[in-house]
């Protein structure tokens, strides 16, 4: 080889590691991070920003408590791969774990994703998009193999996804301050306080982010809702199939379950004494708790099982620090929450994924346990009086069916969607909407890109699933496999819609400020107090009214509700 072909070669890798070398010093002199360059969905270089931590450990005595600011560090921290997930028993997962990745106690990072090259903050005004994953509050990740977030990027949008503590490490209290409560949550909101003040250096607008997630992650973004220090930081939400009025998305008795924990962890643990059992849960392996079957006996109608138990609950008030003080379905009744613009809806079964590995005579044995039990259908957060319990389920049964649940099953998932998605979706809506826009969508469209086509249907066409339409946004474990162009041109034709619509709420607070023919020239209507107006997102594009039958529903919760209101 020459001289000069040597220099050339030489010139040309000085650029190249140049490019690939981008460095960034975080604010508040947490130290320097190293990114690297990926390919986004139309094939552009964007800027990736992994494992990034923005809690210190929540390992060692750190353990069930309230996350803390890590510490500095020297050097440069290379953020260029997600290794780490949260403690997590993946038994329990609908998807595995991928083999490069590690399940830790160590796990709290987030991760950047942007397209615009850092270090120029003054053009810092890029959109941000803050997504939480779902599972259940007891599985998942944020990490880059889950979320993949490249056709994002190619709307010019910020991207951030982020870890949380899950199941008892997140969710797991005392109710008295010892082992504080809602641990998962104050990580998801130091996370949003990281991004707030870092998201310039990226490329992002501090006062543009948007809160999304979907199932629990809606869940999270719906209490982040109440949250007052954030309020004037979060330009808008985004709730996917899910509301913290569910009655999955709250519990009421966290202590009981902690000390059930440890009664599981050691046979011969009998005290009543928070420390004693903070103590107990110190010295345990982390794994023994992950993979703890502590049973679900106050919860026992809610076929999701386990997840009743490790979920948000309300907090002392009196706690400066506290992520929920109050329900949250009083809250929107009166105000009392970030009135910011709303998207929110559900997929049109949502019920049909929690169902996938029964029969159609399993389906209608649990069907038939409703049947015979009007508690089951009738929530006792409802508060409704013991003597209407009965009247009231009839009532309530019988919008989904002139029979029995034992034999139609698939009225019984109706109602389940309906009950613990749907319904609850709805009434955030609605409550919202007097004080803020909101938008409204059903996502029906039933394709090959969401890959549960093998899911037993026994509800008739309209049939997608939970967790459907997050297959159309990402790459990854949470959403599809391939490229885009490998399925069918009505699944890309659903996919570019959704991004549209999507990326224009995260961007302008309206998901149609424009008339788009992707779009079919449609206009999406707020929802405008009772008159519930949504988006059928099919084949088509649609607007209708009522949806899945929430104005009967809502006629008979309303007659027989009591305060306080706290699930619908």
């Amino acid at each position: 080889m020459n001289l000069r072909m040597t220099i050339f070669l030489l010139v040309c890798l000085g650029f190249s590691l140049a490019e690939d070398d981008i460095v960034i010093q975080l604010w508040e002199k947490k130290g320097r991070i190293r990114g690297h360059v990926l390919k986004s969905g139309k094939g552009l270089d964007y800027y990736a920003f992994q494992n990034i931590p923005y809690a210190a450990p929540p390992t060692g005595q750190n353990r069930f408590k309230e996350p803390k600011e890590p510490d500095d560090w020297e050097g440069i921290l290379n953020t260029t791969v997600n290794e780490r997930v949260c403690m997590q028993n993946n038994a329990t997962a609908y998807t595995k774990i991928p083999n490069s990745m590690e399940i830790s106690e160590d796990c709290l990072f987030l991760n950047v994703y942007t397209p615009m090259k850092p270090g120029n903050i003054e053009k810092a005004s890029l959109s941000v998009l803050f997504w939480i994953h779902g599972g259940g509050y007891l599985f998942g990740s944020g990490a880059f193999q889950y979320y993949n977030p490249k056709f994002f990027i190619d709307a010019d949008v910020v991207v951030v996804t982020i870890n949380y503590r899950l199941g008892p490490f997140g969710f797991l209290t005392t109710a008295d301050g010892v082992i504080p409560a809602n641990l998962g949550l104050k990580d998801t909101i130091l996370a949003f306080k990281w991004v707030h003040r870092n998201i310039h250096l990226f490329g992002g607008d501090s006062k543009r982010i948007t809160v999304a997630g979907e199932s629990v992650g809606a869940f999270s973004a719906g209490y982040l809702q109440l949250n007052r220090e954030l309020r004037g930081k979060i330009q808008g939400f985004i709730l996917e199939s899910g509301s913290p009025l569910s009655p999955v998305a709250i519990q009421d008795d966290p202590r009981h379950f902690a000390f059930s924990m440890g009664k599981v962890l050691d046979s011969t643990f009998k005290s009543n004494r928070s420390e004693d059992l903070l103590d107990l849960l110190l010295k345990t392996p982390a794994i023994r708790i992950s993979e703890a079957d502590v049973p679900n006996d106050r919860y026992t109608a809610k076929v999701i099982g386990r997840n009743s138990i490790w979920t948000p609950t309300i907090e002392n008030g009196g706690n400066p620090s506290a992520a929920v003080t109050k329900p949250m379905h009083e809250a929107l009744i009166i105000g009392d929450f970030i009135q910011a613009p709303l998207l929110t809806g559900f997929c049109s079964e949502e019920f049909r994924i929690f169902f996938k590995n029964l029969t159609v005579e399993e389906i209608a044995r649990i069907g038939g346990s409703y049947d015979q039990n009007a508690s089951y259908i009738i929530d006792s957060r409802l508060h409704v009086a013991d003597n209407d319990v009965g009247i009231a389920a009839s009532k309530y049964k019988s919008i989904y069916t002139n029979g029995t649940f034992k034999n139609d099953p698939g009225a019984f998932i109706r109602f389940l969607s309906g009950d613990t998605f749907i319904t609850p979706a709805s009434r955030h809506a609605e409550l919202a909407s007097k004080f803020s826009p909101v938008y409204l969508y059903q996502f029906s469209y039933q394709g090959v890109m969401d890959g549960l086509l093998y899911l037993p249907n026994v509800t008739g066409t309209e049939s997608v699933a939970h967790t459907a339409e997050l297959k159309y946004f990402f790459e990854g474990v949470a959403g599809h496999a391939g490229d885009p162009t490998d399925y069918p041109e009505s699944d890309q034709l659903t996919m570019k819609r959704l991004l549209v619509l999507w990326t224009n709420f995260i961007k302008y607070q309206n998901p149609t400020p424009n008339l788009n023919p992707t779009l079919e020239n449609i206009v999406w209507p707020r929802v405008r107090g009772d008159n519930i107006q949504y988006l059928n997102i099919n084949h088509t594009l649609e607007i209708l009214s009522n949806p899945k039958s929430y104005d009967d529903v809502k006629r008979v919760l309303n007659n027989y509700m009591n305060p306080p209101l706290v699930v619908f």
